[in-house]
């Protein structure tokens, strides 16, 4: 409808219907909605696993380890469902007053995952005793393994090399030291943690021809390895 506006100099157009834009896709005159949301769906099932692998420091180590900083609540569901986790390793000890401990066990029963508690410290020489029931974990665990800590940088590192000298013996100890190490997995030690860095070269250095198993059980010592 057309109206004239006094003083104007030129006549203005008033619009009083209501304008709708249509996106043409592929040709298609009116746009097929539901493709659409199937199409976000999807996009969504695929890229969410990448962005939270991204922000939580996950990665592979090998073909049955993975490693990972603390997923909080269930959004790590996607993670774990994607690379079929069966169990998870968290290095933090239990922790049954801290607001994600629960969430963690509930979620590894609602998949099924199997989930073992290890009190790791960083900026402490780790005991026999610890050492010896990670990597009876790692020898009965069912597989693919996550291992976790806070950062997924320290502790975590630390397990990625044991568990790969465990499983190799002496050839992986360099890829067991690139384990520990800023890029990708951003360990920066401070002055207490300054030891975790050392240890694969610590073994190689006094494993005597056994595995690390039996290092560990019968030669290991954190005095030792502190005057070493």
């Amino acid at each position: 409808m057309k109206k004239w506006y006094p003083g104007s100099g030129f006549r203005q157009l008033n619009q009083t219907a209501s304008i709708k834009l249509k996106i043409p896709i592929l040709g298609s005159r009116n746009p097929p909605t539901h493709k659409l949301g199937y199409l976000n769906r999807r996009l969504t099932l695929l890229l969410w696993p990448r962005i939270l692998a991204a922000f939580h420091n996950w990665h592979r180590v090998d073909e049955q380890l993975f490693r990972s900083a603390q997923i909080y609540g269930k959004y790590g569901s996607p993670l774990l469902r994607s690379h079929n986790i069966a169990t998870l390793v968290n290095l933090r000890g239990a922790n049954p007053r801290s607001s994600w401990y629960a969430p963690e066990i509930s979620l590894c029963n609602e998949l099924n995952i199997q989930h073992f508690d290890h009190s790791v410290h960083s900026r402490r020489l780790p005991k026999q005793h610890t050492l010896l029931c990670l990597l009876e974990t790692f020898n009965n665990a069912p597989s693919p393994i996550l291992i976790k800590c806070s950062g997924g940088s320290d502790r975590t590192s630390l397990a990625a090399s044991l568990f790969l000298i465990n499983k190799y013996g002496m050839k992986s100890i360099t890829q067991a030291n690139r384990q520990i190490s800023f890029f990708p997995y951003l360990h920066l030690p401070r002055k207490h943690q300054q030891w975790i860095k050392h240890f694969p070269n610590y073994f190689a250095s006094t494993h005597g021809g056994n595995s690390i198993f039996d290092w560990v059980k019968y030669s290991y010592s954190p005095e030792a390895f502190s005057s070493w």
